[in-house]
This record gives C-alpha cells, structure tokens and sequence, in this order.
C-alpha cells in the first residue's frame, strides 16, 4: 500500500472512524487523536493487513481496541458523576437534552455492550460483521446487543421525563 492509497483510505473513512471513536469518548479532540492513531497504527502494521477489501473492518478493530484501552485506563464514574456530556454534532437541536441523556447511558455501558451497540445501530454492521471486527462469536455478539438493548433502556428511563 503507498502513500496514495492510505490518502485515499483516509479520505474514505476518516469521518465514519472519527464518529464511531467519538461516541465512545465524547470528546472531540480524544476522539481526534484516537482516529489519527488508528490510521497510524494501520500504515505502521500494513504489511501485516490481508488485501481482501476489509480495510474498514481492520480500522475499525484498531480503532475500537484503542477506544477499549483509553475506557479500561479512565476511572469509572457513576451515571450521575458524568460531566455534561458534548453535543453529537449530527443530533439536531431540539433533541439536544435526548442526545445528552443517551450519550449519558451509552457512557454508563460496559465497553463490549456500547461497541457492540455503536457498531450495530450507528456504523450499520451486520451481528457476523461484529463478530468479525470485536473477534467474538455471533452468539456473544448477540448476547451482547440484547443485553445493551435492554441496560440502555433502563438507563433512559431514569434520565428521561
């Protein structure tokens, strides 16, 4: 891979990568850094990636390994102890307070249920496509989002009126 295809790759995937890492930390510029580092890590351990047209799912492994060791390296806070959470820039305004809340929950999730959610529900992978890029098996990654499914409800339910 030359340096014209890793542009080309950039250019590509950049913002999709950038938005995945930004809802699991909810910041812009950690979630900046965490995307150049994903794109750095893949050009530095090129030679090791199989071409088969799966450069997505190998950026997004990278950038959801990361975004698991910045969660585990942070204190957990408690729902309640969450600083203010930033506004997804993709939200519209009068669902802005929704955003928050949800933004909120997702943050209270263990790390394996929010991805698994993030990348179902907000990337659009399928639950083999998942099982491909977390390198589970498709009945964890099914636990996994009925799980999710069913704690961010409960958390909701507690934030929202």
């Amino acid at each position: 891979m030359g340096q014209d295809e890793l542009n080309t790759l950039v250019l590509a995937h950049y913002d999709a990568i950038y938005a995945y890492c930004w809802r699991h930390v909810g910041q812009r510029e950690l979630a900046q850094d965490l995307t150049q580092t994903t794109f750095l890590r893949f050009w530095q351990h090129r030679d090791r990636y199989i071409h088969d047209g799966r450069e997505l799912n190998y950026l997004y492994t990278i950038a959801g390994n990361l975004c698991k060791d910045w969660c585990r390296r942070k204190k957990p806070l408690a729902l309640e102890d969450l600083p203010q959470p930033q506004r997804d820039p993709a939200a519209p305004p009068d669902d802005r307070d929704t955003a928050l809340a949800v933004q909120a929950a997702l943050a209270a999730l263990p790390f394996a249920q929010r991805n698994t959610l993030l990348l179902y529900y907000v990337q659009g992978f399928t639950t083999a496509e998942i099982a491909a890029i977390t390198h589970t098996t498709l009945p964890a990654v099914r636990y996994r989002l009925a799980a999710a499914r069913r704690r961010l409800g409960e958390l909701l339910k507690e934030e929202l009126p």
